[in-house]
Formats: structure tokens, C-alpha cells, sequence
């Protein structure tokens, strides 16, 4: 039993660092694809959309 557990972490483990490992190079591949112009915008409107980019209100008075 305690065997089995731990061959579950270790497969755990090692799905979690090939998972970064992947996401790591496919993101940067993405980036040196579409320019990093083309990334900043598309995290702006993804900032903008859930909320987190709003508008500094006092500065808008001025």
C-alpha cells in the first residue's frame, strides 16, 4: 500500500514538471511566433476582460 502511494506522487511528480517543462517551450515558441507585441496585447485584453485593468478614475478628473 505504501508502494502504491508512492509511485502516485512520483508519477504525479514527474507529469507536473513535464507539464511546465512542455508549457515552458510552447509559450516561448508562441511568443517568438506572434511577436511580443501581438502577446502584451492579447494579456491586456485578457486583463481587461476578467476585471483586473480598470480605469484610474481620480486621474480621468484631472
Amino acid at each position: 500500500m505504501n508502494a502504491s502511494k508512492r509511485t502516485h506522487y512520483v508519477i504525479f511528480g514527474l507529469g507536473a514538471a513535464v507539464g511546465s517543462a512542455v508549457g515552458l517551450v510552447l509559450g516561448s515558441i508562441l511568443t517568438y511566433w506572434l511577436g511580443e507585441g501581438t502577446v502584451r496585447l492579447i494579456q491586456r485584453a485578457f486583463r481587461r476582460l476578467s476585471g483586473g485593468d480598470r480605469p484610474n478614475f481620480e486621474m480621468l478628473l484631472q
